[in-house]
């Protein structure tokens, strides 16, 4: 008896077609507000921009966001001057790093999924713009590297989900970074003399995103270079993170690592090269993971949180979410402890939340206090000053149209 296929064939359309109908209809959204509308790029606001941002970091593409930070912030030690500063600040040893590895997330974390006239948007800039403060008055952080390492997000996230993800970002989700990127640029009190359209302005912004990025991939090319503090930098915030596997396994992270960079940075970061065999694994992967999202999987129906969004009620500080193998800020409880990531990390001796007592903070974070130990609860009175002048800001309005700034909103000069 002839099986007959049809139904079969019917069913698997069917469900392609469903997927591709609710696969594209965030992005459709976005546009329709826009070039749908008759509405320009020009017009789109900070609120817009925030609201297309929470999508694209919790709906769409949460994994490229997540991967563009870790890389961008890699690449930070690949400039010298600011692998030099990690090192003479004593914050590039194995001891310190873990801690300000996830200090720096955090911070970042804050800023990016918080809109910018909450409180922990304000707290997160002005904690970072005191942390960085007297090292940029001394010169040991220059205007450049900040917005080179501002620039880095760009570069990343437009990379990694242009050639990795499902879908390409559309010209709208392009101006929303531009735009997130140029408000987080000006409270950190960033100067945009070395982008060559300072003078003009920009159109909107995915002008000002691509113009950034341009910028950034040219500073590297420029000052990248190998040096002992970038090897340093590497041997700390890579090989560590293994240091209690076999060697295999800290040449197989380096090369995986080198694989995601360009040949610039691959080389100033001083990174072998992956090999034949690595790297067709590692794309095959990557296509594969591309095929299965765009052509059968539902899009995803719940927000990927990357921060509580409450405090712990116990001692009314944030947790964080487990993150390798030191487990800064989780609380301790039965599923952080025995859960299957928490059984993983055991197994390739990490740390458990409560292990040496309060050495990784179980009870959360504060943001008016986060940073290296010797700074952790100093600088309050300048942060007061500077949330206090971020709350008195006009952020409505799109930074890219005429006329915008007349009525407060200015490059901010962060008090320190």
């Amino acid at each position: 008896m002839m099986f007959n296929y049809w139904p079969i064939g019917i069913v698997i359309a069917a469900y392609l077609l469903t997927v591709r109908f609710f696969r594209y209809r965030r992005r459709d959204e976005i546009a329709a507000k826009f070039s749908g509308s008759g509405r320009p790029l020009s017009e789109m606001t900070g609120k817009d921009a925030h609201e297309i941002m929470a999508k694209l970091q919790e709906f769409e593409f949460p994994y490229a966001f997540q991967k563009a930070r870790t890389i961008s912030l890699l690449k930070a030690g690949g400039i010298p001057t600011m692998s030099k500063l990690f090192a003479v600040t004593g914050q590039n040893t194995r001891k310190n790093a873990g801690k300000r590895a996830v200090d720096t997330e955090i911070l970042l974390r804050e800023v990016h999924h918080n809109g910018r006239d909450t409180d922990r948007y304000m707290k997160a800039v002005a904690r970072m713009n005191y942390l960085h403060a007297r090292y940029r008055k001394a010169g040991k952080i220059l205007d450049d590297d900040m917005l080179h390492t501002l620039g880095s997000g760009v570069v990343e996230v437009f990379r990694i989900v242009d050639g990795e993800e499902w879908r390409k970002l559309s010209k709208e989700e392009k101006c929303a970074i531009g735009i997130f990127h140029k408000a987080l640029g000006e409270d950190l009190g960033i100067p945009w003399t070395s982008l060559p359209s300072h003078q003009q302005g920009w159109e909107d912004g995915a002008h000002f995103a691509s113009e950034l990025r341009d910028w950034t991939v040219g500073y590297e090319s420029r000052v990248a270079k190998f040096t002992a503090t970038n090897d340093q930098y590497v041997r700390v915030y890579v090989d560590s993170a293994t240091s209690a596997m076999p060697r295999f396994f800290t040449r197989l992270l380096r090369k995986t690592i080198a694989f995601e960079l360009d040949d610039v940075m691959r080389s100033t970061l001083g990174l072998e090269k992956a090999g034949i065999l690595l790297r067709a694994t590692i794309s095959s992967i990557k296509v594969l993971r591309k095929m299965l999202l765009r052509y059968l999987t539902f899009p995803r129906l719940h927000p990927a949180k990357a921060l509580h969004e409450e405090p712990n009620p116990k001692t009314g500080l944030f947790n964080f979410f487990a993150s390798g193998l030191q487990p800064w800020y989780v609380k301790k409880d039965v599923w952080s402890i025995w859960g299957p990531s928490a059984l993983f990390v055991r197994a390739l001796g990490g740390r458990l939340p409560g292990s040496h007592g309060d050495r990784f903070h179980p009870q959360g974070y504060d943001l008016m206090t986060i940073g290296p130990q010797p700074q952790e609860g100093r600088g309050q009175e300048n942060m007061a000053a500077t949330i206090q002048f971020l709350r008195a800001r006009n952020v409505a309005g799109c930074p890219f149209q005429k006329g915008y700034g007349e009525k407060g909103e200015t490059q901010a000069m962060p008090i320190f």
